[in-house]
């Protein structure tokens, strides 16, 4: 069986908060809609407040750039999280075996950020390699660690980050500035140990067929298809929640519910969709914006400590593909 050892979390020292947007950039949204449409109230960036007011962020490269000089870099974030994960786990680097890694943002083309935070934690060699499906990516990554389990060194880490402030465009007329914040989470993993959270991987798909509907050219913005995308992610984690709770036998109050965070006001549906308790519904969308694939293990590393023993939680994420996944995870 699959067991989580210990978890982090990282968000950069740039808070951006809905004021700012509105009185500071110039964002025209208003509050209201805000309120009504995304449930998202602040956010931390790798940029600075200065570069956001200067640019707007009109060139991703720079940005990039821009990031880099201040030390606050995908692979930094994930370094960053990941030494949190291990500290909890208390496991040295040096004895991690594998190193699995995400992010939608990039600033290396090679070599793969996999490889980078192994080299910035003193990890040793071992098959180190990227695996991305953008926000669903922590779903990938507990699935493929689940197809390897025989063969599974004795300990792992997986690591989602991503700096999506770098693609966002804060022009006037801009709707993603509101959206998105950046950060990292990891995992230490182990099939040999029993950790904090035994993990059931029980779906992983992806529909071709969407692929231009979420997308970040290699030095653009992010673009997506709005409407489309709400409307496939709230359907889609309903359904993903509803097969996992029947094939464990579950009730909704039996268990706390992850989804994707990318939105409060979506997540609020979901709930009212299945009649989960709000209580049982761990997030953080609405503190730390939507920060791709780190989001639902960020919050469950950041609810890890009020867990006890049997209880249960279903996680759900989505992302760009289009991909989703979900799985079942019980405190140990």
């Amino acid at each position: 069986m699959l067991s989580i050892l210990g978890m982090g979390c990282y968000l950069p020292e740039t808070e951006i908060s809905n004021e700012f947007l509105h009185d500071e950039v110039g964002l025209e949204r208003g509050p209201e809609w805000v309120k009504s449409r995304l449930g998202i109230y602040k956010r931390y960036s790798v940029l600075s407040k200065d570069y956001i007011l200067k640019t707007k962020n009109q060139n991703p490269v720079q940005a990039m750039i821009h990031a880099r000089a201040r030390g606050e870099t995908p692979v930094a974030m994930g370094a960053k999280a990941a030494k949190k994960a291990l500290a909890q786990a208390g496991v040295p680097a040096e004895k991690i075996g594998l190193v699995i890694a995400n992010t939608d943002t990039p600033f290396e083309t090679i070599p793969s950020t996999a490889n980078l935070i192994a080299k910035a934690l003193g990890v040793g060699s071992g098959p180190h390699c990227d695996v991305n499906s953008a926000c669903s990516s922590f779903a990938r990554h507990m699935r493929i660690l689940a197809d390897m389990e025989p063969r599974l060194p004795e300990f792992i880490l997986c690591v989602q980050a991503s700096a999506y402030t770098t693609r966002t465009d804060y022009s006037a007329k801009s709707v993603d500035g509101y959206i998105w914040g950046d950060g990292a989470a990891a995992e230490v993993l182990s099939a040999r140990h029993a950790g904090r959270l035994s993990v059931e991987p029980m779906i992983f798909e992806t529909d071709p067929r969407g692929a231009d509907d979420i997308t970040i050219d290699a030095a653009g913005h992010f673009a997506q298809n709005g409407a489309a995308v709400r409307e496939f992610s709230i359907r889609k984690t309903c359904e993903m929640f509803e097969d996992i709770a029947q094939k464990k036998g579950l009730y909704a109050e039996d268990a706390y519910t992850v989804a994707h965070q990318a939105n409060y006001v979506m997540q609020d549906s979901i709930i009212g969709h299945l009649h989960l308790p709000p209580e049982k519904h761990l997030r953080n969308v609405h503190t730390q914006g939507n920060i791709a694939a780190a989001g639902c293990p960020s919050v469950i590393a950041q609810n890890l400590d009020k867990l006890r023993k049997g209880d249960k939680i279903v996680y759900a994420v989505l992302g760009s593909g289009l991909a989703w996944g979900g799985g079942y995870m019980e405190a140990q």
